[in-house]
């Protein structure tokens, strides 16, 4: 492999994705499943030969689609390909056109399964793929997966977006800014760095103790990790939730963080919940069609209290959330300062700074994947996504993060009352699973319709 230009470090916010894959995995870090995988069904005449030379394109144009990692080990660093060395073949091909229509759904979901849990190699290279599944001469389905190390969801969106452009023949800029810019902006520590690390110390201390969550096969840990997610739709409508936003002046997501929030502190008897979710850092992306890793690991840490109206913990969530966003630091300065043994430990997963994951939607509409590529319709092609795996910690060193293998997890969706949430299937039976997603889609609710109405009423006429 032909180097171009000189190996830079992991941006601060590949570090801490790298510090959770060597925490899954402490010998061998690039096993551990971190893929970013879309799907999309193209309805329309396509040439593959065609699309596999823009593929190519693309490639030259993003430094991200040509890096690998110089080692596995604490600190390594990432090494680009020059755009002219020559790999495998680009774009990987299926063929299902002699399979049974009826047959042809499962089969996709089954290759995008599979290249969801790829294993990529770290050191060689290449850390993306692209599958083009034929089902017939008018019907595709192109599926692109991703190190999240190396590229968030957004970038993948990006990716098939520029995709669609040079399939066109539409040239890219002149000047295309790359990852190893931001990595440079992103490591330089702000002026007051001091005063963020006190911040975080003053808002995180002590650590957050485990959630006590009630599960239906009582095991602590888990013996796997079952993953089933449920969507959900809150009983309310857009005009309502276009309403509290502007009194308020707080985004869909963060009414489902506070929604969700309190209905943890009721169910798991908490006063005190620390949200985890990413914020992607876009003052130090000026150019939006840089493709990437730029999503830092935020951190809220939300006060219930049932004398509160939802109203004030709207407030309450969104001041929060900008106390975050401007004390943003690398996880790796706010673990250090916070924990003193955080170095001897290492590696140290992120998730011990919070109790729940809590992530909005990634869709962006202006950079997100086209509407065509040529004359081929784009969809999304909606997979099911199972993972179960062992979960093989020292139970006495890690006993602060077993408690994120049973807290069910949040994404909230793009209208603003729907989103899915996931669970262990090894904690939960759906019917126990589906408490905390009745729960907070009664906060939503109460919420949209009436801020005014005190938490503590709700959680007494739902009973604990």
């Amino acid at each position: 492999m032909t180097a171009s230009g000189d190996p830079v470090p992991l941006s601060p916010q590949q570090e801490w994705i790298w510090e959770s894959m060597r925490f899954m995995n402490p010998d061998n870090a690039a096993m551990t499943r971190t893929n970013v995988c879309l799907a999309f069904a193209l309805r329309g005449p396509l040439d593959s030969g065609r699309l596999e030379r823009a593929l190519a394109d693309v490639r030259r144009r993003h430094e991200a689609l040509r890096t690998s990692l110089s080692d596995l080990g604490t600190a390594p660093r990432t090494h680009v390909q020059d755009a002219e060395d020559s790999h495998r073949p680009l774009l990987a091909l299926v063929d299902l056109s002699g399979v049974r229509p009826e047959d042809q759904d499962t089969y996709c979901e089954l290759v995008a399964g599979a290249e969801e849990h790829r294993v990529f190699d770290y050191v060689r290279g290449p850390l993306w793929r692209a599958t083009l599944v034929r089902r017939s001469p008018t019907e595709h389905v192109l599926i692109l997966s991703a190190a999240h190390l190396m590229l968030d969801a957004p970038s993948v969106q990006l990716v098939v977006r520029h995709l669609a452009e040079a399939y066109e023949g539409i040239a890219p800029p002149a000047r295309q800014e790359q990852y190893r810019d931001f990595v440079r902006r992103a490591a330089r520590p702000p002026a007051d760095a001091d005063r963020r690390l006190e911040h975080w110390r003053r808002v995180l201390s002590p650590l957050p103790a485990p959630l006590d969550v009630r599960t239906d096969y009582p095991a602590a840990p888990p013996p796997v990790f079952l993953r089933e997610t449920t969507p959900f739709r809150a009983e309310a409508d857009a005009e309502a939730l276009a309403g509290l936003r502007g009194r308020a002046g707080v985004t869909p997501y963060l009414i489902h963080v506070a929604a969700y929030v309190a209905a943890l502190a009721d169910l798991c008897g908490a006063r005190r919940v620390v949200v985890g979710s990413t914020l992607t850092r876009l003052e130090l992306k000026p150019d939006p069609h840089t493709v990437g890793h730029f999503a830092d690991l935020v951190l809220l840490p939300i006060e219930v209290r049932p004398e509160h109206t939802f109203g004030e913990l709207l407030e309450h969530v969104r001041d929060t959330a900008l106390d975050a966003y401007d004390n943003q630091l690398p996880y790796l300065r706010i673990a250090d300062a916070i924990d003193p043994e955080f170095t001897a430990r290492r590696p140290w997963p992120a998730r011990a700074l919070y109790h729940v994951w809590v992530r909005g939607s990634v869709l962006n509409a202006d950079l997100g994947p086209p509407e065509r590529i040529g004359d081929a319709e784009v969809r999304p092609f909606e997979f099911t996504r199972e993972t179960c795996y062992p979960i093989e910690l020292d139970g006495d060193r890690y006993a602060h993060v077993y408690g994120q293998n049973v807290v069910p997890t949040l994404y909230a969706g793009p209208t603003g009352l729907d989103g899915e949430m996931t669970y262990n299937r090894a904690a939960f039976t759906p019917s126990g699973a589906q408490r905390y997603i009745d729960r907070h889609c009664q906060n939503l609710e109460h919420m949209l319709k009436d801020p005014q109405t005190r938490i503590g009423e709700v959680w007494h006429d739902s009973g604990r």
